[in-house]
């Protein structure tokens, strides 16, 4: 009897679902499955322009995971490393952040890709991205910001910025961004009497020579059509070069000045997939027609994270598109694979073909091709919902959506601001004598200034001859070794006494240093005098100590 396997995905998209819904059905007395991902929930991403435009609530653009996954263990972690020779991934989990090793036999990555624009100057510290659930969030709350400062403000040129929105990327997540956008300002007018509707402009850009290229081009000079008839200028064969504060610049030297520039371009890869030595093309895993990655017989990529060749394609260079429909049949193709491997059987060729495609341009009007047939206007719109619809899991998720969309046919867009709260960058924090502040194995979380107290560290490690021990009162710091260091701390810190400190998080701490010469030699003088050699190293950066909901423009308009 063949002996059970752990199966472990990483990542919680389309292809990451999928695959471990069909593996947890298709042998569940051969399987273990279980799945990592950083959020308990799953994000329909087709759905993120309308959370940003309002149409329906960010709550039902997710569904939950354990929902979705009732016979998959679901572990809701930090993936830290991936170790393909000893079949283990690293994770952070819990509230301390501690680093636990978890095992598989097979290992499937399912990791999608990031948003990385550093190629343009600007454009990470200034531009919106519309990657999460976080983004769209974010993006609607700062499109009703600036309207809320464009209807009381006295400055033309500040009001000209605030109300001039440009989004990058004209493929289908930038057409329908800028029409939802459309959308959600013009039936926002009403409530805003200093601004007219000639003051609001739409600009979407794009480097090539038409907009939607995944469309036919009747269908995209239809979209052009209705865009530029709601007055969005479509800037065509335009480079970005730079982006800053409150101005988007063009490859030919064009200045469009704006507090809004959201970009739907800059795919990359996830950096724990470029931190291992796997074969790569066009920023994704080259995996063969079954789904495994080469020189590996139990390592696998799903969805965008993978580089798809379909098989109907015979040697011609056909891949698999990055879209929801692809990646739903590649995860339950690839269950089938890997249970066939585990049995001994033959695997099975990726084959699909697309059913066609759709997007929408806001105000109830669309466009699709499906089965061959081209559809525009109020017929496409209602197909790409119907057929979107179809696809979101849950008929929980399906009932609400649906009457969600019915509902924003017939009342006005909900214009409230739900700022999130965000844990500042600095906090005061008390501790009792005796609590533990952090312990062995636990993730750097911050830089700790001493206040009040006193604070006791013991650090018991082998490349020490004896446990190291240090005492902390105010005006001494803790926790910049391990930042500087691995990551996780060795040691233990214990409050001594009633006490408080000012920590400031990890990945700030980082950045400051960085921007500080001063700061910089002042550690480089501290750490050699304040440890033994033995506790030093900077062997890498700490990466964003929580997980980061909300994306916010750094700039912009403000209070």
């Amino acid at each position: 009897m063949t002996a059970r396997q752990k199966i472990l995905v990483l990542g919680g998209g389309f292809g990451g679902i999928f695959a471990a819904r069909k593996l947890a059905r298709l042998a569940p007395d051969l399987v273990d499955v279980e799945i990592i991902n950083r959020t308990n929930y799953f994000v329909f991403q087709p759905l993120l322009p309308e959370v940003a435009a309002g149409a329906i609530s960010a709550a039902d653009a997710v569904a939950p995971i354990r929902a979705l996954l009732p016979k998959v263990r679901v572990r809701q972690a930090e993936i830290v490393a991936i170790n393909l020779d000893e079949k283990r991934v690293e994770v952070a989990q819990g509230t301390g952040r501690r680093r636990i090793q978890v095992g598989f036999d097979h290992l499937v990555l399912a990791l999608g890709q990031v948003a990385d624009l550093s190629r343009v100057p600007g454009a990470n510290d200034h531009a919106l991205a519309l990657k999460s659930l976080a983004d769209a969030f974010a993006l609607r709350n700062h499109v009703l910001h600036c309207l809320e400062l464009a209807d009381v403000t006295e400055h033309p040129e500040e009001k000209k910025r605030l109300l001039t929105f440009v989004v990058i990327g004209a493929g289908f997540s930038g057409t329908e961004t800028v029409g939802e956008l459309a959308d959600l300002v013009g039936r926002s007018l009403r409530f805003y009497r200093n601004i007219e509707r000639g003051e609001v402009r739409f600009v979407l850009m794009e480097y090539a020579d038409r907009i939607l290229p995944e469309l036919p081009q009747s269908l995209a000079d239809y979209a052009v059509r209705r865009l530029t008839g709601r007055g969005v200028d479509i800037m065509l064969n335009t480079a970005l070069a730079s982006v800053t504060n409150d101005a988007v610049t063009t490859g030919d030297g064009k200045t469009i000045e704006t507090w809004t520039a959201v970009a739907t371009i800059g795919n990359a890869p996830s950096p724990l997939i470029t931190s291992l030595d796997l074969p790569m093309q066009w920023g994704k895993v080259r995996v063969d027609q079954y789904f495994r990655v080469a020189g590996f017989d139990n390592l696998w990529a799903v969805g965008d994270a993978a580089l798809v060749p379909l098989a109907d394609h015979g040697e011609a260079a056909g891949y698999a598109p990055p879209t929801a429909q692809f990646a739903v049949r590649e995860g339950r193709r690839l269950a089938h694979n890997i249970v066939a491997e585990i049995r001994g059987t033959p695997p099975t060729a990726f084959e699909y073909a697309s059913k066609g495609a759709l997007t929408s341009l806001g105000m109830q009007k669309g466009v699709a091709t499906v089965y061959g047939v081209r559809l525009t206007g109020f017929p496409a719109w209602l197909l790409w919902r119907s057929f979107y619809l179809s696809f979101l899991p849950g008929w929980a998720t399906k009932i609400r959506v649906a009457v969600n969309w019915f509902l924003d046919t017939i009342v006005p867009r909900n214009t409230v601001q739900t700022h999130r709260f965000q844990r500042p960058a600095t906090r005061y924090i008390h501790y009792r004598a005796g609590d533990t502040v952090f312990e062995p194995g636990m993730r750097a979380d911050g830089f700790y200034m001493v206040l009040d107290g006193a604070f006791e560290l013991l650090i018991d490690d082998d490349s020490l001859d004896a446990p190291y021990r240090k005492t902390y009162r105010p005006g001494d710091h803790f926790g910049e070794r391990a930042i500087f260091g691995k990551g996780a701390y060795v040691g233990s810190i214990t409050a001594i006494e009633d006490s408080r400190v000012l920590v400031l998080r990890a990945a700030d701490f980082e950045r400051f240093v960085a921007a500080f010469p001063a700061m910089e030699q002042y550690f480089d003088d501290y750490l050699p005098a304040a440890f033994p050699p033995a506790l030093l190293g900077r062997a890498e950066s700490v990466a964003e100590d929580e997980p980061e909901p909300m994306r916010e423009a750094a700039g912009g308009p403000s209070d």
